[in-house]
């Protein structure tokens, strides 16, 4: 499983090639295992304001899971518009959001597509309004 928020593609592609390349050379099809992607999660009607939810909710929990760590454990500079293209987090309207699950099944070459819609203190009703319109308007373009 790799987890895409904090990982770059080009960190975890090497391992996902050389776990295939085990797998294929002991006989295994790489096709016919699981390669497990997970993302946290947030989908709104509205880009703008999946933004900003989702980025304020991502913040906070980075600073939560950061308590007692290191001080170099702080990311320096955030690039969300490149992480979001690499799909390393999946936030905006359906539209955006299949197209970010599109690149990061480009870019992290998994199958198995999890998700985290309750992090860093979004709101429940704003949480089961996402996972609905998931559902509804993202989950079929995958079927």
């Amino acid at each position: 499983m790799t987890v895409g928020h904090p990982h770059p593609p080009e960190t975890v592609r090497p391992g996902v090639e050389a776990w295939r390349a085990g797998l294929k050379a002991s006989g295994v099809d790489p096709n016919q295992r699981r390669c497990q992607f997970h993302i946290r999660t947030f989908v709104d009607e509205n880009s703008r304001r999946a933004e900003e939810v989702a980025t304020a909710a991502i913040v906070r929990y980075d600073e939560i899971s950061r308590i007692g760590r290191r001080e170099d454990a702080k990311p320096k500079n955030t690039d969300w518009a490149a992480m979001l293209a690499a799909g390393r987090n999946l936030y905006g309207d359906p539209d955006q959001c299949i197209q970010i699950i599109d690149n990061s099944i480009k870019n992290y070459s998994f199958n198995i597509l999890t998700t985290t819609f309750n992090f860093g203190g979004i709101p429940h009703d704003l949480i089961k309004k996402s996972m609905r319109l998931f559902a509804k308007e993202v989950m079929p373009a995958f079927r």
